[in-house]
């Protein structure tokens, strides 16, 4: 299973992998959004698919606008555990084993992690930094400022297992890139144009560790 809430480049990075037989063994059994104009869901439709829409606001979760930090706090455990409930409920042939976050903008609560570890299912996740630096959002942009403030010279990406603490799970694969100068878009087109193929790398060795576990 994958989970977008955008464009889907990285999403289309694994649905060419297993086409093209470097995500080998492997199969996505449908993508989750929780963004209505995710164009995710148009490569979803393209690669035939199945997709859901599942949001927070849309499906009664939170309401629109709501500023109340407790009120917003239970509307996303809520939000969580039906994700989970859902996932959990799927017949055994449409229950995935790996969860792959694939520009999921969203930060799970052990609401959603802890029933699906429970049950054994692996969630990976795509992050634009090393290990332990730029937890979270922006992590290109705050990277980009060390670089001009003269304080790191070389930024990177990783494929890490999800906890609740962000960004700081378990690394899979990793991979440093260099500064060399440009602006920041021409930093983010040349990390981005990495992550496809760590993502693909990332869930074809998870992915073969729970083929190969079976046994």
């Amino acid at each position: 299973m994958v989970m977008a809430s955008g464009f889907g480049s990285n999403f289309q990075a694994l649905i060419d992998g297993i086409a093209s037989g470097s995500l080998p063994r492997s199969r996505i059994i449908s993508l989750v959004t929780n963004r209505k104009s995710a164009h995710a869901t148009v490569r979803a439709d393209q690669a035939g698919i199945p997709w859901e829409y599942f949001n927070l606001i849309s499906n009664g979760f939170q309401k629109k606008g709501e500023t109340d930090e407790a009120q917003i706090a239970e509307a996303r455990r809520r939000y969580d555990a039906a994700l989970a409930a859902k996932v959990l409920a799927a017949p055994p042939d449409q229950r995935p084993e790996l969860i792959v976050l694939a520009g999921w903008m969203y930060v799970f609560s052990p609401a959603f992690l802890d029933p699906v570890d429970r049950a054994g299912i692996r969630i990976i996740n795509l992050h634009p930094a090393m290990p332990g630096e730029f937890d979270g959002a922006n992590a290109i942009e705050r990277a980009f400022a060390a670089f001009r403030a003269g304080t790191l010279t070389r930024t990177g990406i990783m494929a890490h297992y999800v906890i609740a603490e962000v960004d700081r799970g378990e690394p899979i694969l990793v991979r440093e890139i260099p500064w060399e100068g440009e602006d920041l878009d021409a930093l983010k087109e040349k990390i981005h144009a990495h992550e496809h193929a760590l993502i693909v790398s990332a869930t074809a060795k998870v992915a073969a560790e729970i083929v190969d576990g079976r046994s």
